[in-house]
């Protein structure tokens, strides 16, 4: 009696979806954290786009840009949840408490923002401050690194209408950022990184 081959029963369709979304997934959850704001959020997120693209492996396996093609329709899932969680009750009481726990909570003072990161919390706490569409772009072209025609095509914006809403959205992050904590407007124009 030969030996069973078990490499026949590797190569099924939970592999191959697992071999063409695994080198992603770092890269979406960062993304979905960053438009989220917290954990559980973009676990969720990544979670629910792993579940609606498993049904697609076939048309994943055809893709160029594999990665921009998963960041589009992640970005599209949190836009239609944003817009569902709107029409929530429930989600309004949940800003309420937001409200209160944020004003109700310490800041790190001047000593502890010296360290790069509590420099990155403040910016990322200025980033949620930002409008959806205005962190959107800051997170897509500043933070993940695409370009103006990488965002194109993920949010399906005129070329125009991206750069002019990157440069406000800059404009305001940076007043946001100086009426927070000035100095740490220097060390962002010094170059450190979001």
């Amino acid at each position: 009696m030969g030996l069973l081959n078990l490499s026949l029963f590797r190569d099924g369709p939970h592999d191959q979806f697992e071999r063409l979304a695994a080198p992603h997934l770092d890269r979406l959850y960062k993304y979905a954290y960053r438009l989220c704001g917290n954990r559980d959020d973009a676990e969720d997120l990544v979670q629910d786009l792993l579940l609606k693209l498993y049904p697609r492996l076939e048309e994943m396996k055809g893709i160029d840009k594999l990665g921009a093609w998963m960041a589009r329709i992640l970005y599209r899932m949190y836009i239609d949840r944003l817009r569902r969680d709107k029409r929530s009750p429930l989600q309004q009481m949940e800003d309420e408490e937001a409200v209160y726990e944020t004003y109700a909570s310490t800041q790190p003072g001047p000593l502890d923002t010296v360290d790069s990161d509590s420099t990155l919390t403040i910016i990322n706490e200025a980033l949620q401050r930002l409008s959806d569409d205005h962190r959107l772009l800051i997170i897509l072209h500043d933070v993940e690194g695409h370009n103006l025609q990488e965002i194109h095509e993920i949010t399906g914006l005129p070329l125009g209408t991206i750069k002019s809403r990157i440069s406000r959205a800059r404009n305001k992050l940076r007043e946001i950022i100086s009426k927070k904590e000035p100095y740490v407007l220097e060390s962002v124009k010094a170059g450190t990184r979001l």
